[in-house]
């Protein structure tokens, strides 16, 4: 399974099993049994300063992924999430879930997925839905 790599920046004690969940969710995409994907969780300005400095954007964002640029190797990328964004964003299901649904996002564009264009954007809506779905199933939702 793929080595996932946690930087917990944040005050919240969570579980590394709520995101080995979604990794679990995501065999259909065949990832390498020994890639590996970093996460930072933090609640800081750290999310800011990513997303002006590398996406030219001001202000906080809830996900932010970078993908890996050595062909070859194992390593997929890094992934940060805002807890405090998801937090104020998580509307009627718990912070854990938007944590799950926050990293499943990260992933999908580590995998390759994207939103840029309508074409690119239904399609990773769908690969969404589909392992969201997989998800509630392997979490008991």
């Amino acid at each position: 399974m793929t080595k996932l790599v946690i930087d917990n920046q944040t005050e919240l004690n969570l579980q590394q099993e709520i995101f080995q969940q979604v990794l679990q969710a995501l065999r259909d995409e065949n990832i390498a049994a020994d890639s590996e994907v970093n996460l930072l969780l933090t609640s800081d300005d750290t999310i800011s300063e990513l997303n002006q400095r590398f996406r030219g954007k001001p202000g906080k964002t809830d996900v932010l992924s970078f993908s890996s640029q050595l062909p070859n190797l194992p390593f997929l990328g890094d992934i940060i999430i805002d807890i405090s964004v998801a937090e104020n964003q998580k509307g009627n299901h718990s912070l854990q879930k938007e944590l799950q649904l926050l990293f499943l996002h990260g992933m999908l564009h580590l995998l390759g997925y994207d939103h840029i264009s309508s074409t690119q954007k239904n399609r990773m809506q769908k690969k969404e839905n589909k392992y969201k779905n997989i998800l509630d199933k392997i979490i008991g939702e």
